[in-house]
């Protein structure tokens, strides 16, 4: 049996983080995530890579093998680890006994990953091509003939507005009623950004608005294809498509695929978001032909839908558009019982639809607001938060949540993980009552008074202590509180960088002097 390291008497730091690039090549598009170990000079001194999900399991072994066989140095043992996972805390606990497990903030690996994706950005031109495992030569090919087809159609031209959204469905490829928005009307940044519905258009604008302010928002998910200049565009990609013939319009017609997720990470498109890219290219050419009848259904609201069947490398495929996007209420008519639907919704015994959820929620509140006990709310968060917690928490609605677990969501996990101030406990309460009110008169709900009597008035100084009791704060929200209340602005992402530079920026504890030489005999 090996000998045990001795401690060392030092603190590590290790974590989990989701890694700023994708792996292609392996099947969909995944991004791996690693677990870091550093040393108290801030150096990493050991990792393990793995698909994600599967690395808390190894988390104990792999802190044993960066102890045994370090990166740098000799093996030696930590007296401390700090994580800020209570997850990855516990799984440590347990596999490695004699060690202290902290769990508590961990900044330096935000650092280390900012500084990791900047030198990633620094190589991305080197990498950049239109070809991978699952798209090949071909494929590329007919998306580059669809695309100089579109951009000589001008579409930005011919749609009066980016918001003048179309909506995209085509079945076989799975788009279903997603918002496509047409780009470049003031002759810059010319192309197409697809997103998954209006409600994701409608955060984009958002967020590009906060950006010009200079925040930095997170972005919703987005499919873009974009038209540049040949001379912005990176090297690599020039000679790919001058070494394969690739047909481009004009000298500022190259097209560009990129995805972002919901992290704000790019990433190259699958082979089936470019035959996605190539028919919509295809469908959309041949729908602004017409110009007169699109212009003229944007004029007067009145519904233009075409089903086109379009060529494309993958084969014939059908892409409906439909001009302009249908209001919400058309698109999603629930029943009148909308109670009704979210208890089947939660007792259907499967997964939860999450889309369904939302649906029927949106439509309990757009009813709820509308009532002259809703009128007097000014917004409804905190019965969204509610709903949300109910259905992420214990799988259940509005409409089955038992007073017990309402309790639980008022009195344990809001003060647990919910970013709020104590002053917040009044509306959290008032609001969710008012809702249990309208549930009983509106529809009856069995459990409204119940659960009326957990939302008593005297309970708000019972919700008020337990928001300000520290000791029930997780370590997620205990970050955000002391940077609320150190006075940054942790709604954004800005001012959560700030506050965790201001926090490295702190004089560290100085470290212990090393013993020279060995000692004498």
């Amino acid at each position: 049996m090996a000998a045990r390291k001795k401690p060392t008497g030092i603190e590590w730091v290790g974590g989990l983080v989701s890694m700023p690039a994708y792996v292609t090549g392996e099947g969909e598009p995944y991004r791996p995530e690693s677990l870091f170990w550093m040393g108290a000079d801030g150096v990493v001194i050991g990792y393990t890579v793995g698909m994600p999900g599967e690395l808390v399991a190894l988390a104990a072994e792999s802190l044993r093998n960066t102890i045994e066989r370090p990166m740098f140095g000799k093996p030696h043992a930590p007296e401390r680890v700090r994580v800020a996972s209570a997850e990855l805390a516990n799984a440590l606990r347990a596999g490695c006994v004699g060690i202290e497990i902290v769990c508590a903030p961990t900044p330096e690996l935000d650092t280390m990953l900012r500084e990791m994706r900047e030198r990633m950005d620094e190589d991305v031109e080197q990498e950049q091509t239109y070809l991978s495992p699952e798209i090949g030569s071909e494929a590329v090919g007919a998306f580059f003939r669809a695309a100089a087809a579109l951009f000589r159609k001008q579409p930005w031209k011919i749609v009066p507005s980016d918001q003048c959204l179309l909506s995209v469905t085509i079945e076989d490829l799975g788009v279903h009623d997603a918002a496509l928005s047409v780009i470049g009307q003031l002759g810059q940044s010319l192309g197409v950004v697809l997103f998954a519905d209006p409600d994701d258009f409608d955060a984009y604008l958002e967020a590009a608005d906060a950006m010009e302010h200079g925040a930095e928002p997170m972005l919703p998910p987005h499919f873009t294809l974009n038209f540049e200049r040949g001379a912005d565009l990176a090297t690599t990609l020039r000679k790919e498509i001058i070494r394969h013939g690739w047909e481009v319009a004009q000298a500022n017609a190259y097209p560009w695929l990129v995805a972002v997720d919901e992290d704000c990470v790019a990433r190259p498109p699958t082979a089936a978001e470019v035959t996605s890219a190539e028919a919509i290219a295809l469908a959309l050419t041949r729908l602004l032909s017409q110009r007169k009848a699109v212009l003229a259904a944007w004029k007067s609201g009145e519904t233009l839908e075409r089903t086109l069947m379009v060529s494309t490398q993958a084969g014939e495929l059908a892409v409906t558009l439909r001009v302009p996007y249908e209001p919400e209420a058309a698109r999603f008519r629930p029943p009148y019982d909308v109670v009704l639907g979210l208890t089947e919704l939660a007792e259907d015994g499967d997964e939860m639809d999450h889309e369904m959820r939302a649906e029927l929620e949106h439509e309990l509140m757009r009813r709820f607001v509308v009532t002259q006990l809703g009128a007097t709310l000014p917004d409804v968060q905190y019965c969204e938060m509610t709903m949300d917690l109910a259905a992420t928490c214990f799988g259940a609605t509005i409409a089955t949540l038992t007073p017990a677990r309402l309790r639980e969501i008022v009195f344990e996990i809001i003060p647990n993980m919910v970013s709020v101030e104590a002053s917040a406990a009044t509306w959290i309460i008032y609001e969710n009552r008012a809702l249990y009110v309208f549930l009983k008169q509106e529809f009856g709900l069995k459990q409204a008074d119940a659960c009326l009597r957990v939302l008593a008035h005297s309970s708000v100084k019972k919700l008020e202590r337990a928001l300000s009791d520290v000791t029930k704060f997780s370590e997620g929200k205990s970050l955000s509180m002391q940077g609320r209340a150190a006075g940054f602005d942790m709604d954004s992402a800005a001012g959560v960088e700030a506050y965790i530079q201001a926090l490295q920026s702190r004089p560290q504890p100085r470290k212990a002097a090393r013993k020279r030489g060995k000692k004498k005999r």
